[in-house]
């Protein structure tokens, strides 16, 4: 009886102890309970009677200390509701732990949570880990980039494929640490994409797999970074998407950004999204000669194209290249074109120099510079870019990242930020590593769900295994508001094959105003949207099989009642057959109504791209 006493007394102190905070989004789509068990610190993630993330620990270890693991308390801080456009409610839970306080800051949406750590009183702080995880329930299937050399982490230029979340550490030549974002699909059809927000005085997160789970991962390992200032983490983010269509339409990543600076972007006029024509990716012995870049000039006039960018090689190839540069700029402006310059980054590190460097641009003309090779998301890279934006910003110039970690919504903060690579895109095809339709078909519900993505699409003349449709489609499909186009637009021009597509690709958007995940859509298998600009509306699908796909277009997004005539563009089989480049594309007039379902058939790989205008 005695010993039965005391067993129960200990029952009663463990449960005294154990604490535990729960936040529900504002609709009840989403459960977050925080708790402590043994004085260690875990979440986990429940939608309806379903958990999506089972007890994951949260903390980090700083300055030697390690923190949430002997935790004596958690209090709820403070809560209140958001003012963003995906309504959602704010928590603050405050960690208590021997001679460490400090918060973790929740926001929690019927379609995600984020959370991060603000630790005000510990100041330029050395991190050395994140013990933060995440524990998906059961074994789901997951989405994630790979690439079979060093530079799957340092470029994230990997092909999309899927696995299962046991195998995720396995899976991988490279070893099992991922890159962002990983996304996660459920039995019940339901998606869970993970990533993070406002990346800052950070670095970069990756994610360690092992045996069904994840771990927070720096590139710096062991030897940590330092954090200037106060210790604020970037958001640790998990969309929740009960469909394609809202997975698509999930913006938390951009939302939790701050908003831009009102004095360093009270002037946004030279913030212009457009088309820039390419000479770098078709590049033949009259490469970056002046003559040249004029006549790819003419063709972007031509094509109705706002940019060409002069990409590697143009400072080298010119003995008076600030002179000539500004003769381009000049002759271009007579055109209605402006220039983008491409820029080594290892030449920028330095802030003279680049303080310099980007002076000469804006006294040149120049639009925007596109640098490369940054090679990594450490510490002292994120600091790099964001360096970079404000230095830009300050001139009035466009920035484009290549060879980088893919975007986190900094483009809200710094909308100078037109695009950035961190995505496995066309140039690939010219290094014999050819693009398969898959990983195109798969890249709307993966990579692109974190932010713009220069893939430079439209390679018509170096296509791989997908068809002439499918590179148009992709230029609908991927976002970029500097839509760099592979394909040289002399040939565009010149060869009759392409004739007629040329109207649509002189009217073609880069920025949406709605975009809808039509039926049919699987990841990998078929992308099919629809997205209007203005008044107008485009369907842009393509083929990730082999085998033709059945595509049945419902039209109901448009207005009820009304007749629309639309032009359709698919792949002209019997030229695929004949591999004929008179007869690539097949081209026809039809009207179109809201209630009326189109059928068509997609080929193996192929594509299909539809422009709808009201009668």
């Amino acid at each position: 009886m005695r010993y039965c006493f005391i067993i129960f007394l200990l029952l009663v102190c463990r449960i005294s102890m154990a604490e535990e905070i729960v936040m529900n989004s504002p609709g009840k789509k989403l459960k977050a309970v925080v708790s402590v068990e043994n004085g260690k610190l875990f979440y986990k993630l429940h939608t309806g009677t379903q958990t999506l993330l089972a007890p994951s620990p949260l903390g980090m270890k700083v300055n030697g200390a390690t923190l949430g693991e002997q935790v004596a308390s958690i209090v709820l801080s403070a809560s209140g509701g958001l003012n963003v456009q995906n309504k959602g409610t704010r928590f603050v839970v405050a960690v208590t732990e021997h001679n460490s306080n400090y918060n973790i800051e929740f926001h929690i949406y019927d379609n995600g949570l984020a959370f991060r750590y603000l630790a005000p009183a510990i100041v330029n702080a050395h991190i050395t880990e994140e013990t933060t995880g995440f524990v998906p329930a059961g074994n789901p299937a997951v989405w994630f980039f790979e690439r079979n050399n060093k530079w799957k982490l340092q470029s994230y230029a990997g092909l999309w494929m899927q696995t299962t979340l046991q195998q995720l550490d396995k899976v991988s030549v490279q070893g099992p640490v991922q890159g962002k974002p990983l996304l996660f699909v459920y039995p019940s059809g339901q998606y869970l994409l993970l990533s993070e927000a406002a990346l800052y005085n950070y670095s970069g997160m990756r994610l360690l797999a092992h045996k069904g789970k994840l771990q927070v991962n720096f590139t710096e390992g062991d030897k940590g970074f330092d954090v200037n200032g106060p210790l604020v983490s970037p958001w640790r983010v998990l969309l929740f998407a009960e469909d394609l269509n809202s997975l698509v339409n999930n913006h938390l990543i951009e939302q939790l950004n701050p908003a831009p600076d009102t004095t360093l972007f009270a002037d946004q006029s030279y913030i212009v999204p457009g088309k820039a024509v390419w000479s770098w990716i078709t590049k033949d012995a009259s490469y970056m000669q002046p003559a040249s870049e004029m006549k790819m000039i003419d063709a972007a006039a031509l094509l109705h194209f706002n940019y060409s960018l002069l990409d590697e090689g143009w400072e080298t190839a010119w003995p008076q290249k600030w002179q000539q540069l500004k003769a381009l700029v000049l002759y271009a402006a007579g055109k209605n074109v402006k220039l983008w310059v491409w820029k080594h980054s290892n030449e920028l590190r330095d802030s003279i120099v680049r303080e310099a460097f980007l002076d000469s641009l804006a006294m040149a003309g120049v639009a925007g510079v596109k640098t490369d090779f940054m090679n990594s998301e450490a510490m002292p890279l994120i600091a790099f870019e964001e360096a970079l934006l404000r230095a830009a910003a300050r001139r009035k110039l466009m920035v484009n990242f290549h060879g980088c970690q893919a975007p986190t919504g900094e483009s809200r903060t710094y909308p100078n930020e037109l695009t950035r690579e961190g995505i496995r895109g066309m140039e690939l095809n010219i290094m014999n590593e050819p693009i398969p339709a898959w990983h195109n078909a798969a890249l709307p519900f993966t990579r692109f769900i974190c932010g713009h993505g220069d893939y430079t699409p439209g390679f018509f003349s170096n296509k791989g295994s997908t068809t002439d449709t499918h590179q148009l489609a992709l230029l609908y499909l991927f976002n970029s508001p500097f839509q760099c186009m592979a394909e040289n637009p002399l040939t565009l021009l010149n060869n009759p094959a392409y004739a007629p597509v040329l109207p649509l690709l002189r009217s073609l958007p880069v920025t949406w105003d709605e975009t809808i995940v039509l039926p049919g859509s699987s990841i990998g298998r078929l992308a099919a949207f629809a997205r209007r600009k203005g008044d107008d509306w485009y369907v842009a699908a393509i083929n990730g099989t082999d085998s033709a796909v059945a595509f049945n277009l419902n039209p109901g997004f448009l207005k009820a009642g009304t007749k629309y005539q639309a032009v359709v563009v698919s792949d002209n089989v019997k030229g695929l057959k004949k591999s004929s480049l008179n007869s690539v594309f097949t081209v026809n007039n039809i009207t179109i109504q809201p209630s009326r379902v189109q059928s068509f058939v997609l080929p193996p790989a192929g594509g299909l791209v539809i422009a709808v205008k009201r009668n």
